[in-house]
């Protein structure tokens, strides 16, 4: 496993994916006032615990996801065991234990967000991607077989620079997005997966300030320069 690339991809998600929220509507709506219901709804979340799984072309990671606004973000990795991403909105960490014991810290941007939960984020995805139902608006199964039916829309990127040529987002009755599945520029295929959520958990800010183990090789801003 290379922890950087697998970094870029998730985070690259997280940019766009870590959304939840209630719908109450049941009219038919369109693919974008579906998606401004959704977005409205976010602004209610203050923060959510979520059982996490990642999958992509090597393989799967599993563990909890923590989010409290704005834009704190920590996954507790059962699968890479002991792994941790943190970031608190100004500095973002990426621990993997021994053997590797590497710390891999970016220094973000002002102004930069990994939070797209919130209907500002939202907003930025609107301008980025032309949105339109998967294949309508009446609810699927999430996989065959599934009693979890789902909501399905279509983000087609308006100008492919970076991160993702497409997502589906897969919504379940309650307005809580179970799945996001992307195509990235590099035509990878990955996807994320949350359930058992529970929102408004009163999450204590102390849990998204991580200190690095002081014997661990720490390696500083390996995406990009901040400056730059």
């Amino acid at each position: 496993m290379n922890p950087r690339r697998r970094l870029f991809g998730f985070s690259c998600v997280l940019l766009a994916l870590l959304c939840v929220g209630g719908l109450g509507a049941q009219e038919i709506l369109t693919a974008n006032e579906f998606f401004d219901t959704v977005a409205t709804t976010y602004a209610a979340i203050e923060d959510y615990i979520a059982a996490y799984r990642w999958s992509d072309e090597n393989g799967t990671m599993t563990g909890t996801l923590t989010y409290k606004r704005p834009n704190r973000i920590r996954i507790d990795f059962t699968e890479p065991e002991n792994q941790v991403l943190v970031t608190n909105g100004e500095l973002l960490t990426f621990y993997v234990p021994p053997p590797f014991n590497v710390v891999l810290q970016q220094e973000l941007r002002p102004g930069e967000s990994f939070d797209l939960a919130s209907s500002e984020g939202l907003s930025l995805m609107r301008r980025n991607f032309d949105i339109a139902y998967l294949e309508g608006p009446e609810p699927v199964e999430l996989d065959d077989g599934s009693d979890l039916f789902v909501t399905q829309l279509r983000l087609d990127r308006k100008q492919v620079t970076e991160g993702f040529r497409q997502l589906v987002l897969s919504i379940d009755d309650t307005g809580f997005i179970r799945r996001i599945a992307g195509t990235t520029v590099d035509w990878e295929d990955v996807q994320m997966d949350l359930s058992d959520i529970q929102i408004n958990q009163r999450v204590s800010d102390q849990l998204f300030e991580e200190d690095p183990d002081p014997s661990a090789s720490i390696n500083e801003n390996f995406l990009y320069s901040p400056e730059g």
